[in-house]
């Protein structure tokens, strides 16, 4: 075992068998049960309503989640010898949802739906606590880690977002069309940036002019909350059960974008199958009726190139002159994929669940 990983455990009423390392954390056996010790660097207020959410969910939710283990000191937090500060989770010893599974995808978006249900039912006095501890933005993209990273400004609305997305592609495509001498990537960049930044603006407009955006201003007065971070790796699946874990993105928000981001991840690996995705959005709407305003942000926000924004942002924001194949080949992914991914936008948008 680790000496950080002793250190730590040693804080806690358990008694350790085994422990392995998985995914930036301690997956640690013990008579007590299975638990996940992990680092955080996050502020204690949202440690300790994340705390709150998750026991809510316990007692009242319709779905399993992770529990967060207080240590022998009644705290969330446990630190080692130089100051690291970590938490202990309660575990499952079930593996992360398979995309090639059909099953297990339609169990991940049922799951994500009683979730979502689950958490609208929040009573107002424990749902005033997380809306006083929202989370910042990251600097980094840290939704497939178990590591909280450090934060910075406050999470931008999704009008603010877009907006934001379009005006750097439009950075990007002005400093292509100063360029004198390009890479064969910069080449391809350019050849088609004029499409996809056609479409990302058509999308923008469209979610503009469709009053769209009210859908997240209403979910934010209500004070829906969302999970942040919910994709494969943090969705497990076993013995016919589901658990959702690792909450520390949680906030309140419009909860299309959990279901935005979870569809976009799988949709890309299974390039977009109409059939597929059809099945998954109305068997999340089987749980937790859509109106039809999300039903249609849900369709824009697929309709935006989000990934070739995502990589060509990378591109420009790294060094220029050096990518390395793996998001070269994202990046020709994004563009060979695009006329089905706005496919199956268009037959959400125009199809009655």
């Amino acid at each position: 075992m680790n000496d950080w990983g002793m250190s730590v455990l040693s804080q806690y009423p358990v008694t350790v068998r085994t422990t392995r390392k998985v995914r930036g954390a301690l997956l640690c056996d013990t008579k007590e049960g299975l638990y996940l010790l992990s680092e955080y660097r996050g502020k204690q207020a949202r440690l300790e309503a994340e705390a709150a959410l998750l026991l809510y969910l316990a007692e009242n939710g319709m779905v399993h989640t992770d529990q967060i283990i207080k240590n022998e000191k009644e705290e969330l937090l446990s630190k080692n010898e130089e100051g690291t500060g970590y938490v202990l989770k309660m575990w499952y010893p079930w593996p992360e949802c398979s995309v090639s599974s059909i099953g297990d995808l339609g169990q991940a978006v049922n799951s994500l739906a009683r979730l979502h249900v689950s958490m609208r039912r929040m009573p107002k006095h424990l749902l005033i606590k997380q809306e006083k501890v929202q989370p910042e933005e990251s600097k980094q993209n840290m939704t497939e880690g178990n590591t909280v990273t450090n934060t910075h400004k406050e999470r931008q609305s999704l009008a603010s977002q877009y907006e934001k997305h379009n005006r750097e592609l439009r950075r990007v495509r002005a400093y292509l069309h100063r360029k004198k001498k390009k890479s064969v990537l910069e080449q391809f960049i350019q050849k088609s940036l004029d499409e996809m930044y056609n479409q990302a603006d058509t999308a923008v407009r469209a979610m503009m002019d469709g009053g769209l955006y009210e859908v997240e201003e209403q979910a934010k007065k209500e004070g829906h909350l969302i999970h942040g971070a919910y994709h494969q790796h943090n969705v497990l699946i076993g013995q016919g059960q589901t658990a959702a874990v690792n909450f520390e993105q949680f906030r309140v928000g419009c909860q299309v974008c959990d279901l935005y981001q979870f569809l976009r991840k799988i949709m890309e690996k299974h390039n977009w199958n109409q059939e597929l995705g059809m099945r998954l959005i109305r068997e999340y709407n089987r749980v937790q009726n859509m109106s039809q305003k999300e039903i249609s942000l849900l369709g824009f926000m697929i309709a935006y190139p989000e990934k070739y924004w995502k990589q060509v942002n990378f591109y420009f924001n790294n060094s220029k002159s050096w990518i390395s194949e793996k998001n070269i080949e994202k990046i020709k992914k994004a563009v060979e994929q695009n006329s089905v991914r706005t496919a199956f936008a268009d037959c959400l948008l125009q199809k009655q669940l």
